[in-house]
């Protein structure tokens, strides 16, 4: 199984590089711990991207869904899966 996120406050986060951090709600953490190794590195790679390139990150990885609401949007063994921001 994969490292947990490091902890930051109360939240967790993936550790950017140019655009800060991705904060993940309890919910999308657990359920990232409890993909199989290569889906979690899967996701981890997406939400890393996000990170990287913030609101220049555009389709096919995200989409906008309502005023500031977006979605990430990646393939998992064949499954589409939507996180929304």
């Amino acid at each position: 199984m994969a490292k947990p996120f490091p902890k930051l406050e109360d939240g967790y986060s993936i550790a950017a590089i140019s655009w800060g951090l991705v904060e993940l709600e309890p919910e999308v953490r657990d359920w990232l711990e409890g993909l199989p190794t290569a889906n979690f590195f899967t996701v981890a790679f997406y939400i890393d991207l996000l990170a990287e390139q913030g609101p220049l990150l555009g389709e096919p990885y995200t989409r906008q869904l309502d005023g500031k609401l977006r979605e990430l949007r990646l393939h998992l063994s064949r499954q589409a899966v939507r996180i929304s921001y």
